[in-house]
């Protein structure tokens, strides 16, 4: 019974039919948020893969042929995107742990914490400057925290050209930074090594 119902929400999820996509979102995603919420301990990032597996979901309706369940397609589609994001969270963690105990202890008075503020504008000035799939590409890096492969196939281009695009943009940057700022520039190069 569970079997062909979904099968008839899959066949109209295929036609584009938006209230049948309505219907299985009121239908899941409290269940969903709960066993996401277990994953994730932050309120915010839990709507966040909530949101991501039902666009996702959404875009996959026409290759949804194999599906038998959609609650576990569903809960496997939150669970993986709640692990991706830990695992990004963990990776950032880590490398800030690594950094703290190679440059020491966390910035805490006003003047660095100016310092960097002036730092990050002077940094966005100069990625303003960059070519424009230079930028984009540094960008999905940097602010989204896409992996290589992940901006690759967002914007359709090798692995190889991501990675000399960023190391570019990296260059640039070092080139027109202030010798003062090195160290922090250095942070960033760290960083991204670590992906």
């Amino acid at each position: 019974m569970a079997k062909e119902r979904d099968h008839d929400q899959l066949c109209l999820l295929k036609k584009g039919d938006e209230q049948a996509f309505a219907a299985l979102y009121n239908e899941y995603w409290e269940a969903l948020f709960r066993f996401v919420k277990r994953i994730l301990p932050e309120q915010e990032e839990v709507a966040d893969v909530l949101q991501e597996t039902f666009v996702s979901f959404w875009e996959l309706r026409n290759n949804l042929h194999r599906v038998r369940s959609i609650k576990a397609y569903l809960f496997i589609m939150a669970r993986n995107f709640a692990f991706k994001r830990l695992r990004e969270h963990l990776k950032r963690t880590e490398v800030v742990d690594r950094l703290v105990i190679f440059y020491g202890e966390p910035l805490n008075s006003p003047e660095e914490n100016l310092d960097l503020k002036e730092l990050a504008n002077l940094i966005d000035a100069e990625i303003d400057k960059l070519p424009e799939r230079m930028r984009e590409v540094f960008l999905l890096s940097r602010k989204e925290h896409l992996s290589y492969k992940e901006i690759a196939e967002k914007l359709q281009i090798s692995d190889l050209t991501v990675k000399k695009q960023i190391n570019n943009a990296l260059k640039s940057l070092r080139l027109k930074i202030d010798e003062e700022y090195i160290p922090y520039l250095v942070l960033l190069i760290i960083i991204d090594l670590a992906r």
